[in-house]
């Protein structure tokens, strides 16, 4: 009796290929096909993994092949879906106000920009802002440039806040003939005061006050009522006081009118 001979053993692949050549051929899908369709159905991954791990190793056992991973094949899934990040543009925040046509030179120059415009109000603190800028970029520089910018920045204030630049070039020409200029180089060092002749100029406390006449030319009607109160023998302060005047002043009067020939005899 003949011994039967041994059938050889299978060649068993191990190659990847050959098991996705094997589960296309039987459920005429790609892996990847069909674990996308699977989870695009709802299903749970770890129900999704264990038909994969028994299917697969049916499809290997009948095609002489090695079951691939699952988790081979979710990894590419996942990779396949992640979301690739747009290139982050770079970004630089100024918030300051702009000539008119500094967005337009942006734009031409192949770059994008956002820009907002003002309310009056905030157009007007954003100025005195710029101005400001513009001010501290001449300090730095000291360049023709920067005073022009400063002019015109200058020019928008006085605009905006109502007025226009002839006022403008007039208060400074009046300021010129009332003040001066810069033209003599002028630096104001120290002031001081002059305490005597300041308080020359204060009347003392002292001082007696004087009458509201006093020191006045004399009328021909005011002299008449002078020599009837003299002649009806009014005392001489009264007098006076009813002209107004000083003592003295009313004997100098009748000294000179020829009614006493000196001080000494007026009425006392």
């Amino acid at each position: 009796m003949k011994s039967r001979e041994k059938e050889p053993k299978p060649i068993i692949s191990s190659s990847p290929d050959a098991f996705e050549r094997a589960f296309c051929k039987r459920l005429n899908q790609t892996t990847y096909e069909w674990l996308e369709a699977k989870i695009a159905a709802g299903s749970r991954i770890e129900d999704i993994k264990y038909l994969f791990e028994i299917s697969a190793a049916e499809i290997a056992r009948q095609n002489n092949c090695v079951p691939q991973p699952f988790d081979r094949y979710y990894s590419q899934y996942l990779k396949s879906k992640e979301v690739k990040p747009v290139a982050q543009k770079s970004v630089k925040v100024y918030n300051k106000l702009v000539r008119d046509k500094i967005p337009e030179i942006i734009e031409k120059s192949g770059k994008t920009c956002t820009v907002e415009t003002l309310t009056d109000e905030k157009y007007i603190v954003m100025l005195d802002a710029k101005l400001t800028e513009e001010l501290a970029e001449y300090q730095e520089s000291k360049s023709l440039e920067e005073l022009a910018d400063l002019l015109e920045v200058m020019g928008a204030v006085v605009k905006a806040r109502g007025y226009s630049w002839d006022e403008l070039t007039k208060v400074r020409k009046k300021k010129h003939e009332e003040r001066g200029g810069f033209e003599k180089k002028i630096m104001l060092k120290e002031v001081f005061e002059n305490v005597s002749s300041q308080a020359e100029s204060k009347p003392s406390s002292q001082t007696k006050k004087q009458p509201a006449n006093a020191g006045k030319p004399w009328t021909e009607t005011e002299e008449d009522k002078l020599l009837d109160e003299f002649d009806s023998k009014m005392p001489l302060a009264e007098i006076a006081k009813e002209h107004g005047r000083t003592k003295g002043g009313i004997e100098a009067r009748l000294v000179k009118l020829g009614r006493i020939s000196k001080p000494e005899t007026a009425n006392r």
